[in-house]
């Protein structure tokens, strides 16, 4: 079986920043991902608030991290994990390419943001489709903004969007929001706010960026 010193799971911010530590401290380094290097920033359009970074399309910025990591010699590869063991006080990290075993295991999966599933909605990710209001709100200034949910998030992010859009929708499948009380009655009562109720999107359109969406 392969050993290694240190295993990190994830090629993210995080798992890259990692890397970067254990090559620094001489440590063999092997870097797991199943994915493109980066995480989730690489489906992101524009990104203007990283520091140091004045202006950089999501990938542009997943390549530097990638660059700084492969600098100090870090190995990276393409597996999917699908589990971690601990075998007699062995780590294990199983793949779908065999098994590694490590002195030490770091795990930076990361989380994925709750999609949908409607139609055009893969298509128009960072064009248009985002899961982050602080990220992403400023680049659709004066512009409508739906947003889709009924709980905390969508209702305080959609109050949030107010700061920079003419109008913003919260379409809700029930009646009422489950947000907080106060967080409702703020988002309520701001004129910039429309609660679209009973509702779902279908769909997604637009010819490259967003255009509308199909309600049911």
């Amino acid at each position: 079986m392969e050993k290694r010193e240190l295993v990190i799971i994830g090629a993210g911010p995080a798992g890259l920043s990692a890397a970067i530590y254990g090559r620094r401290a001489g440590l063999d380094v092997l870097l797991l991902e199943k994915g493109v290097p980066g995480g989730q920033i690489n489906i992101t359009e524009e990104i203007e608030n990283w520091p140091g970074v004045e202006h950089a399309t999501g990938p542009e910025l997943a390549a530097m991290f990638r660059s700084h990591a492969e600098k100090f010699k870090t190995e990276f590869r393409d597996v999917d994990v699908t589990a971690v063991e601990v075998r007699d006080g062995v780590k294990v990290v199983i793949t779908n390419k065999g098994e590694i075993e490590a002195e030490a295991v770091i795990i930076a999966t990361g989380a994925y943001f709750r999609r949908l599933g409607c139609e055009g909605e893969a298509e128009h990710i960072g064009q248009g489709v985002s899961y982050c209001a602080v990220c992403d709100g400023a680049f659709f200034e004066d512009e409508e903004i739906a947003v889709v949910g009924g709980g905390n998030t969508a209702v305080e992010e959609g109050e949030y969007l107010t700061t920079f859009a003419s109008k913003v929708y919260i379409i809700h499948r029930r009646d009422e929001f489950r947000a907080d009380r106060a967080a409702v009655e703020r988002a309520l009562s701001n004129p910039k706010i429309v609660p679209v109720w009973n509702t779902v999107v279908e769909k997604i359109e637009g010819d490259g960026m967003v255009e509308n969406l199909v309600l049911k």
